[in-house]
């Protein structure tokens, strides 16, 4: 594929089980983008085929809304071709994933000003009544430095509260007790699940563990993490008093 729409394709950037990423060229503006692609016989595929069509309707729909120097830019959009594609701002720093592990941790310094960035984002989306709802560092893209981006708002919202919330859509890592209870939510839910992020880049592990999703769910609903200075004993002590009251369980 050479063309999609009026945009130049590059090269595919990744695959997933519902869409293509392809690194894009808009020459109207002269810019490199990402065109996140999704084949119209994914939203044929029964039940995950409704989901995957709430999902890109749901991240469509924010084209041009959520413009926040700490979120990932979508400019365009269009659900009736095959396949239909959304076209969002390239960020060539890939994810904080590879930051999660105990051998490839940033400096905390920077690992503060990231997270810190990423709450104004969220706050941002919240105050514009978007909830993100599947926070996690595959999601937080690195841009320059300290600077991220949120990504992935395809979950926000409007995903009906069903058990697809922890089988089909997010990681049940990073969930809020209130969302693995299927309870109604609001922002505090994304403050816990970026309390999540917050202790396993400073760590290199998740606050909460599990060897399925059951007993993962126990964990977050009724099990209390260790802190994370007892995981890392050189860390600031001030940062448990913030990392634990965003892992708070009670509202």
């Amino acid at each position: 594929m050479e063309k999609l729409g009026k945009y130049e394709i590059i090269r595919k950037l990744g695959e997933g089980a519902t869409a293509t990423v392809f690194l894009g060229h808009d020459p109207f503006t002269g810019r490199d983008v990402a065109i996140k692609a999704v084949r119209a016989s994914v939203f044929a595929d029964g039940e995950d085929g409704k989901i995957s069509k709430k999902l890109f309707i749901t991240e469509a729909s924010l084209a041009g809304k959520l413009v926040h120097p700490h979120i990932v830019q979508i400019f365009d959009a269009v659900a009736d071709s095959d396949p239909s594609y959304i076209v969002m701002e390239y960020v060539a720093g890939g994810t904080l994933e590879p930051y999660t592990k105990p051998e490839a941790l940033l400096p905390v310094p920077d690992v503060v000003e990231m997270i810190f960035k990423c709450s104004r984002a969220l706050d941002f989306a919240y105050r514009l009544g978007v909830i993100h709802r599947d926070l996690k560092p595959a999601n937080i893209l690195r841009a320059e430095g300290t600077d991220v981006k949120i990504s992935d708002f395809g979950a926000a919202l409007t995903v009906a509260s069903d058990q697809t919330q922890v089988s089909g859509i997010g990681s049940p890592a990073y969930m809020s007790p209130q969302q693995v209870m299927e309870h109604p939510l609001n922002h505090q839910s994304d403050i816990f699940s970026l309390g999540v992020v917050f202790y396993q880049l400073l760590t290199g592990h998740l606050p909460f563990q599990g060897s399925n999703n059951f007993s993962l769910v126990y964990q977050i609903t009724h099990g209390d993490p260790i802190p994370p200075t007892q995981q890392r004993p050189d860390l600031p002590a001030c940062l448990d008093a913030i990392v634990m009251k965003a892992l708070e369980k009670d509202l």
